[in-house]
């Protein structure tokens, strides 16, 4: 017994000295800019003390740490803000979220980056989400674009979309509607991690699709919320949106692809029946 709670103390204290080795997140400095002052960093209990109310859009996804670092380049100064949202659909779904649909695209600097007078810039990389802000002087979009490169490019992790991506079809998208909600998709608190996009059939009629992987608990809390059926031989779950029509989601327990917008639970899985093979 005693050799049974020495080597579980033994696994502990491993564990934490692997963890405690872990690499800290830093803000890359961008080429030529210096740091002002020290790093600030906020957690989940911590980010409503940085940026307050908005802090309740982050933490519906798999945050852990936002690392913040003031630059300065002669009277210019930049604010970067690296938030670490967990994983790749995490980042791009607040990327998407956030990111102005008028702004200017940039290449070569992360996954997807775009900039935004007076000069604010956005970008993902892996799993991480970055917001670079100028200050006093003059920054110019030539200025901040290079700095944004050169951050996104010091950023561990690699430079692709999350592959869950390709499991929305392009054709009928709706163009820059795809998008990524950590819970209460759709206003239910059981649709969670959902990616999604807009589409118009070939009748003009518009509806939304999405893709989710189904936790246990939703599969087994699904009885009584959710009318649970079989088509095709495929699982089938449906329910009404007051107002709206309904949501159906057909696959199985690794994988469901839903709708919402037809009005009527037959439509909407025939809908269905052209995008789940």
């Amino acid at each position: 017994m005693k050799r049974t709670i020495l080597c579980l103390v033994l696994l502990v204290v491993a564990a934490q000295s692997a963890l405690a080795q872990l690499p800290q997140l830093h803000v890359p400095a961008p080429a030529s800019w210096t740091a002002v002052d020290q790093e600030y960093r906020f957690g989940r209990d911590s980010l409503w003390e940085y940026i307050n109310g908005a802090a309740e859009l982050f933490l519906t996804y798999r945050f852990s740490e936002l690392v913040v670092a003031d630059f300065e380049l002669g009277d210019a100064a930049l604010t970067v803000s690296v938030y670490d949202m967990g994983g790749k659909l995490d980042a791009y779904g607040v990327y998407e979220t956030e990111k102005p649909r008028d702004a200017e695209l940039l290449a070569d600097a992360g996954a997807a980056a775009v900039l935004q007078p007076p000069y604010q810039g956005l970008f993902i990389k892996d799993r991480f989400y970055v917001k670079i802000e100028a200050g006093g002087g003059d920054v110019t979009a030539e200025v901040l674009g290079a700095a944004m490169r050169d951050v996104a490019a010091a950023l561990p992790g690699d430079d692709s979309l999350p592959p869950e991506l390709s499991a929305l079809p392009e054709t009928g998208r709706v163009p820059g509607t795809v998008a990524f909600a950590g819970s209460d998709f759709l206003g239910f608190e059981d649709l969670k991690g959902c990616l999604y996009a807009d589409y118009r059939g070939e009748d003009g009629a518009e509806y939304r699709l999405f893709v989710m992987t189904p936790s246990a608990e939703f599969l087994g809390n699904a009885d009584g919320k959710w009318e649970r059926s079989e088509a095709d031989g495929r699982l089938r779950f449906s329910r009404s949106i007051p107002y709206r029509g309904v949501v159906v989601l057909v696959g199985g327990e690794d994988r469901l692809v839903g709708v919402s917008g037809p009005t009527e639970i037959e439509a909407a899985t025939k809908l269905l029946s052209r995008h789940v093979r």
